[in-house]
């Protein structure tokens, strides 16, 4: 098994984490068939975070005979290595991509998240329920943040939300923290005036996010209005180490694609985790276990490692939810993208003095209504 992770880069804390969930699928996987006499073993290599680092990485696994792969996490890595692996028949299978850009035929390639035009709905039923009436956006200008900036935009108009603007900006280190300084004063050009029914949405990474909120906090506009995450940044070390306090004084809530909360598969995986990584599961972690599994249960239970095979009955899986993992029933749509749309609404909120991420509510993809959770009426209210 190979996996391709950002353990540098733009998301590096979330690479991290995913990196101990794949470790722990293939600790349980060893387990659990260790009575067929299958042994996984896991090769990991970082992408930083980069398009072109993660195709170098995807044709170093293929030279040494790794034809299934964990990753990689953001939308314009899968973009940039989807030939490559159909040319060369290795499955990948993506715990992150959510990017609607690549709802389009991929063989070899699967996506076990929504795309965002699912979280692009969730987002703005989050902004209708908070009273929001207009919005700019700022957006890092790749795959993934043009397609999410523009489900926002299309299902924020759907509720007579005001899009005042989308403001896109380089997100590659060398441009920071000039470029995300540039889009946010045109941001607060575009808002004019703060006021309560108007919002800031930040589709970002963590380190460039940290650079938009910086920026947004020094505003005199953007700095008196609410901001609105997606899963970019969503229980994001980095972006809560870094800016805390002036994500809490913006009610900061963000959003990203979850498993039922009080599922009992999610519930021990959670504690499984814990135990094996030492600290609580977050963000695209039990994606992550779950991309792994995925591949080696089909694997044990075909006794093949032949992709070609194995792509098939990944398919045939997707069709009829025949995988039910920590994250639910996995049902792929025609373009072996995850059907499955609630999100868990995360805020940052002060905790005995320290900005913390807390679970704030949950939206509900299928009735489309959200639940505050007790802890996050705070950050709900205007």
């Amino acid at each position: 098994m190979g996996a391709l992770l950002p353990l540098t880069g733009a998301l590096e804390s979330y690479g991290l984490g995913s990196q101990c969930a794949v470790k722990l699928a293939v600790h349980d996987a060893n387990q659990m068939f260790a009575d067929k006499g299958i042994r996984f073993d896991l090769v990991v290599q970082d992408t930083a975070t980069d398009p072109n680092t993660a195709l170098q990485k995807l044709q170093t696994l293929y030279s040494q005979g790794i034809r299934f792969v964990v990753g990689p996490m953001a939308s314009s890595e899968v973009s940039a290595i989807m030939n490559f692996a159909e040319q060369n028949h290795i499955i990948v299978v993506s715990q992150s991509s959510t990017s609607p850009a690549l709802a389009v035929p991929k063989p070899y390639i699967f996506r076990l998240v929504p795309t965002d035009f699912y979280q692009g709905n969730a987002i703005a039923a989050l902004l209708n329920f908070l009273g929001i009436k207009k919005i700019v956006i700022i957006y890092r200008s790749d795959t993934w943040g043009q397609g999410l900036s523009a489900a926002i935009a299309n299902a924020s108009a759907k509720y007579g939300i005001q899009v005042l603007g989308r403001f896109g900006y380089d997100p590659s280190p060398s441009a920071m923290p000039a470029a995300e300084q540039a889009a946010v004063q045109k941001a607060s050009a575009a808002l004019g005036t703060p006021s309560p029914d108007a919002a800031a949405v930040l589709v970002t990474f963590e380190q460039d996010g940290v650079a938009v909120v910086q920026a947004a906090a020094s505003d005199p506009v953007l700095s008196k209005v609410r901001w609105l995450g997606t899963d970019g940044v969503a229980g994001s070390s980095i972006l809560v180490q870094q800016t805390g306090q002036p994500l809490a004084a913006a009610k900061f809530l963000a959003t990203i694609a979850a498993p039922n909360p009080n599922d009992p598969r999610y519930l021990k995986f959670v504690e499984e985790y814990k135990q094996y990584c030492g600290q609580p599961p977050v963000a695209y972690d039990p994606y992550a276990y779950d991309a792994a599994m995925f591949i080696m249960t089909a694997i044990a239970e075909t006794g093949s490692t032949d992709p070609t095979v194995i792509n098939s009955v990944l398919e045939q899986w997707g069709s009829n939810g025949t995988y039910v993992g920590v994250t639910g029933p996995v049902y792929l749509d025609q373009y072996h993208d995850r059907i499955y749309a609630s999100y868990l609404i995360m805020g940052v909120a002060i905790v005995n003095g320290t900005p913390t991420w807390i679970s704030a509510g949950f939206y509900n993809g299928t009735t489309g209504q959200i639940t505050v959770f007790p802890q996050g009426q705070p950050l709900f209210s205007s």
